[in-house]
């Protein structure tokens, strides 16, 4: 009996412990019922901002517009390698990262947003030698470029692509609040001009043409 009522104190410290630790489930996951996510708006009707690739293109006549949400850019090379600390970029232009590796930083500039953040991005079959079928889309985050054109701003975010076919679609926008709808897709077709001394590895316009024949031509970009 003795041993009982010796071992008695050392029961109601545990009790109270459990009655603390369910006190505690309970508030937090009240709290967490009553938080409530802002929702994400859907943003429709959103295209490429076709005037600002054009007015900047580092040459004329670079972009061609199939539509509002298709282009295709003809890049030429640029004389000198980027530095790669300040990312100082003309748009159009392919930069030599290595002896082996060359990229176009492309500019994701639509009319619906001052700033694209991701995008989910899909390549598609033919941009290499080695693609045999298209890719699952994967998310990646834009990176942050310096242009030298100065219409446009500052840390404007876009991609580092090579010559291929691409396309771009659930892209979050702005403040991190806005989303492209699910319809919406952007393709973007990147084509190197022919390097002196050596065959042309252009990807045939009719590829990509395929991609966008559902949608209607674009008279006013």
């Amino acid at each position: 009996m003795s041993f009982l009522l010796c071992d008695k104190p050392q029961w109601w410290m545990v009790y109270a412990m459990f009655i603390v630790f369910l006190l505690f489930l309970y508030i937090h996951t009240a709290d967490c019922q009553t938080t409530t996510t802002t929702p994400l708006n859907f943003i429709s009707n959103c295209s490429f901002s076709n005037s600002i690739y054009s007015a900047n293109a580092a040459v004329a006549n670079q972009f061609q517009f199939v539509n509002q949400t298709s282009i295709i850019l003809t890049a030429h090379y640029a004389f000198l390698s980027p530095p790669l600390s300040t990312s100082a970029f003309e748009i159009g232009l392919i930069y030599n990262f290595s002896t082996s590796t060359y990229l176009v930083p492309f500019p994701v500039l639509f009319n619906c947003a001052s700033i694209v953040r991701s995008c989910q991005l899909r390549t598609m079959a033919g941009t290499t030698a080695l693609t045999s079928r298209d890719s699952e889309p994967i998310n990646v985050q834009l990176t942050p470029f310096n242009y030298t054109s100065t219409s446009i701003a500052v840390n404007q975010r876009g991609l580092y692509l090579r010559q291929g076919q691409y396309q771009l679609s659930n892209c979050l926008l702005n403040n991190g609040q806005e989303r492209t709808d699910n319809q919406t897709v952007f393709n973007i077709q990147i084509r190197y001009e022919k390097a002196v001394g050596k065959k042309s590895s252009q990807i045939s316009i009719q590829n990509f043409l395929s991609l966008t024949a559902d949608e209607s031509h674009c008279d006013n970009c």
